[in-house]
């Protein structure tokens, strides 16, 4: 049944997304309010309909439903009844050019409910109604139009690649893959072998060759795989590592074998795997890297070939394979994003039973730098936990805890990494430095579309820089744990190495792991000690890590979502170049407290410490000028430790465990503050 309605405007109470219809109407189409419609003007969407009171009247469409069914108001629509599925992925092309990264949750929650059909016009408000875009249904799988879920995955493209859209990549257990990469690939892979013709038309080489980087287990082979089969090519593989291990004649009967296997073929995608065996030392590597060259580029000359190298480190490829004509091309293997991992945490675990508690999205959002392999060793070890504990199978919270907290993300192996939980309320005092810690480090990585929009650069770094013990390193934590980001730590005097090159390439590969493994903030401790003032006659690993340094904050390869942040005790040191606008710009003191931060440091120490009712913070606070925040904390430490000390006696417990006013009074005459210009106390305390 299909009826013709005036396209009328609807009352305020009516969804934008919704189209309203009087219940003679909903009798005549034989729909129930919540039912999908197809509306037909100059072009077909559909809606979600919804009673609304008065005659037949007219159908209440919304400006945006008419602008997507292409009438105005008072024209003729036709419109019937339309069976839907909730839609898997849906594909929006953005019309502005504007960065939108971890908006596609938002775009869920808008359209969630409602229909959606290809080539529909979307109009949405995020950041509290701060940011208004428009996007363009460019594809729905499996089928359009189709209902927007819970569960759909929300894939968002810019204006530049919207006219390449790519199929979602499969999300079953033997088969998940990083999307974003996957798209890359495909695309690559797919245009130049469908359009072979026109880019031999054009004089251009009608194959490819695409070298495929990532960290071990981040699924580098099954994306090959996987996108070989998408493409329908026959995979031709052979694995570097197999070579080292074979004599120099089958050597070069399984290479020639591989050219002849992608000539025979009329599609071919031949994978070269495990290419960081070439960087071994000894004349096997050398031997196999020589033979590559030529079957890379026998294989280059094959018709309808593409070949793609892989390995986990990029600068083990000699240069020789990496240049135009070879290895034209490089992907990097994108981290997961937190759908993308609460997509692998489902497909691995797809058969093992949680319990209620079991926050399969919680887990998600602490799996920065995860791999998929790291993901699968996780379940594993969370199921182990579980068998083991008095018999039980089922992976409980408590389960999954363990297992974060157990298995070591491949991304992040090679560099000191922390998922900080440190909240603001841990930090006493520091009030200015706060402020501009939260502009210069949280800014950035969590409203980078507002920086965009006033057209500046985020600061690439901020230093801190104060006397031992005022919170610097607190301040850098607590930031990174407002973001979510990893925290990645490196002291100084590390990166210093006395044979040449190791120590730039030590600070080469601390920002390429942390721009893999983004949001990060890089916190380098001690900075004094790797940058100091040059001096035209040093030649040493100080100067050499200073211009890597700048190297790096110049943003030769962009530091997206990449904050560094440095601490000194000596500012004075630090060479100018590194303190200027773009690099390390913003300098942030933290001095030693006063008295009213003093008395909220002393309360933060004390406040999971059983403390009797006559200690007087203020008191302490009054009379511990010059103290730092860390010689506070030992000043509670101490205080706690003489109490235990108290509560042992030679029977052994007593049972009372109290911190009271003379472990305190006992702890000053014991402690000092440890800056050596600190003011000298004023005798004892007067509580």
């Amino acid at each position: 049944m299909r009826v013709r309605l005036p396209a009328v405007d609807p009352p305020e109470s009516l969804s934008d997304r919704h189209v309203g219809l009087t219940a003679s109407v909903f009798a005549d189409l034989g729909v129930e309010p919540g039912d999908v419609v197809g509306v037909s003007g100059d072009r077909r969407t559909a809606a979600v309909v919804e009673r609304v009171d008065g005659e037949r009247g007219g159908i209440r469409l919304s400006k945006s439903i008419r602008r997507n069914a292409g009438v105005d108001r008072g024209d003729t629509v036709v419109v019937e009844p339309t069976d839907v599925s909730v839609a898997s992925t849906l594909t929006l092309r953005l019309e502005q050019a504007v960065d939108v990264t971890r908006v596609a949750d938002a775009l869920r929650r808008r359209l969630g409910g409602t229909a959606v059909s290809i080539g529909d016009e979307i109009e949405a408000t995020l950041l509290g109604g701060a940011l208004a875009l428009t996007f363009v249904v460019d594809a729905i799988e499996p089928s359009s139009p189709a209902i927007v879920g819970d569960r759909t995955e929300v894939v968002v493209v810019d204006p530049d690649t919207a006219d390449v859209v790519d199929d979602p990549p499969p999300r079953d257990a033997d088969h998940v893959v990083p999307a974003a990469t996957y798209r890359r690939l495909h695309g690559a892979v797919s245009t130049r072998l469908d359009a072979a013709d026109a880019f031999e038309g054009a004089g251009l080489s009608a194959t490819l060759g695409l070298l495929l980087h990532g960290p071990r287990g981040s699924g580098k082979t099954t994306l090959v795989e996987t996108v070989a089969a998408a493409v329908d090519a026959t995979l031709v593989r052979t694995s570097a590592t197999d070579l080292r291990d074979a004599s120099a004649g089958d050597r070069g009967e399984r290479l020639d074998r591989v050219v002849g296997a992608a000539s025979d073929a009329d599609r071919a995608v031949v994978l070269l795997d495990d290419l960081e065996v070439l960087a071994a030392d000894g004349g096997s590597a050398s031997t196999i890297g020589d033979r590559l060259r030529t079957t890379l580029d026998d294989l280059r000359a094959t018709e309808g070939t593409v070949v793609v190298g892989v390995t986990a480190d990029v600068g083990s490829v000699p240069d020789a394979l990496r240049r135009g004509g070879r290895f034209d091309r490089e992907i990097a293997v994108e981290p997961l994003d937190i759908d993308e991992r609460r997509a692998a945490l489902e497909a691995i675990s797809r058969d093992v039973p949680f319990g209620a508690a079991a926050d399969l999205d919680g887990v998600a959002t602490r799996l920065n730098g995860f791999v998929l392999a790291d993901v699968a060793a996780l379940i594993d070890v969370a199921f182990e936990r579980a068998v083991r504990r008095d018999g039980r199978t089922a992976v409980g919270q408590s389960d999954l805890d363990h297992a974060i907290d157990a298995v070591e993300p491949s991304g992040l192996r090679d560099v000191a990494v922390e998922f900080p939980s440190v909240a603001w309320d841990d930090v006493g005092g520091l009030e200015a430095a706060k402020r501009e810690v939260v502009r210069t480090v949280y800014w950035p990585l969590e409203y980078a579309e507002y920086l965009e929009r006033v057209g500046v650069e985020p600061p690439s770094g901020v230093l801190l820089h104060g006397p031992p013990g005022t919170g610097k390193t607190l301040l850098a934590r607590a930031a990174a744990s407002l973001s979510d980001a990893n925290f990645i730590s490196v002291n100084g005097p590390e990166l210093l190495d006395r044979y040449v090159g190791a120590s730039e390439q030590a600070v080469r590969d601390l920002f390429a792991t942390a721009r893999e493994n983004a949001p990060a903030v890089v916190f380098f401790d001690e900075v004094d000690a790797i940058s100091p003032k040059r001096r035209g006659d040093d030649t040493g690993a100080g100067e050499r890590v200073v211009s890597q340094l700048l190297t790096e904050l110049d943003g030769l390869e962009p530091l997206t979502d990449v904050v560094v942040v440095a601490a000194t005790n000596r500012p004075d040191v630090i060479d100018e170049a590194l303190l200027r606008p773009g690099r390390i710009e913003k300098t942030v003191e933290t001095p030693l407290p006063d008295e009213p931060a003093r008395r909220e440091i002393l309360r933060i120490h004390a406040r999971d410490t059983p403390t009797a009712t006559s200690v007087d913070f203020d008191a302490l606070a009054a009379r511990t000028a010059g103290y730092s925040g860390g010689d506070l904390a030992a000043l509670v430490r101490e205080a706690a430790m003489l109490a235990i000390e108290g509560s042992i006696t030679d029977e052994g417990r007593n049972g009372d465990l109290t911190v009271d006013v003379d472990h305190f009074e006992r702890a000053v005459a014991e402690t000092t503050p440890s800056v050596s210009d600190a003011p000298e106390g004023d005798g004892a305390f007067q509580w």
